[in-house]
């Protein structure tokens, strides 16, 4: 008879001490996650570079842009580059504009498609320097298509 009336109480023991640290979980676990996340997040913070530190990695890694290397069938995709030339055929202002870079290199000239992704507009006439990575695909004209993050 006696283990009848034990077995109910542990029972119950074990139900209430389980269900109190629940709702202590609960609430020590709100503000510790939100700290733990506000911890997290400052870390990440602190462990990306900023924008500035960005452009200065791209312009050490840059190598000159080469019309004969890029203008192929399968170009190389996300090839840091830099090209100093002409800009021709400008459509759109502002982010998201595509122009026509015509570069002088050696005794020849090439032309590449440039998708500005800078703050940097262009005008048909102006002398720029590009940075920027080159895309797998060629442009609809089939010459050699940058993305460009700086234009100076």
């Amino acid at each position: 008879m006696k283990k009848f009336l034990v077995m109910p109480i542990l029972a119950a023991m074990l139900l209430a001490a389980c269900g109190g640290n629940e709702v202590s979980k609960e609430e020590s676990s709100g503000s510790s996650t939100e700290s733990k996340e506000t911890v997290q997040k400052d870390v990440e913070k602190k462990d990306e570079p900023t924008q500035e530190e960005l452009d200065a990695k791209l312009k050490k890694e840059a190598t000159d842009a080469d019309f004969v290397e890029l203008n192929v069938d399968n170009p190389p995709e996300g090839k840091k580059v830099k090209a100093t030339g002409d800009v021709s055929m400008v459509s759109g202002d502002g982010v998201g504009t595509t122009f026509t870079l015509t570069t002088k290199e050696g005794d020849g000239y090439g032309m590449y498609t440039i998708n500005n992704f800078s703050l940097t507009d262009v005008q048909e006439g102006d002398k720029v320097t590009i940075y920027g990575t080159t895309i797998a695909e060629k442009a609809d004209d089939g010459s050699p298509q940058i993305n460009a993050t700086i234009i100076e």
